[in-house]
């Protein structure tokens, strides 16, 4: 389960491999065909290659924040594999697992 939320701001760029250790993210688009799967790093290391960012809503004390993070979006046929090897990752993020289970 992730602990935060997020809406993604789109820039030029792909990414071949990502690290099941990211957390990820469903962003819905009006045609089901162009939705996206944000992922990033809840721990705040940069990603060398993130071509988007992603307003994420964190818990801060007994309230929440947001803040922007440098994020990787692919197109779902490209997240789909990603996402289905990191169900049985002992590394991966809780959500990029949850999503990778409900992609089956």
């Amino acid at each position: 389960m992730s602990d935060g939320t997020a809406t993604a701001t789109a820039r030029a760029g792909t990414e071949d491999t990502v690290p099941a250790r990211l957390a990820c993210v469903f962003l819905p688009a009006p045609l089901p065909r162009e939705a996206r799967v944000a992922f990033w790093d809840p721990d705040g290391e940069p990603l060398l290659d993130a071509a988007d960012e992603l307003t994420v809503v964190r818990p801060h004390g007994s309230g929440v924040r947001r803040r922007q993070v440098p994020a990787l979006t692919l197109p779902l046929a490209e997240a789909l594999p990603l996402l289905v090897r990191a169900r049985h990752d002992p590394a991966a993020h809780p959500a990029t697992a949850c999503w990778g289970a409900a992609a089956l």
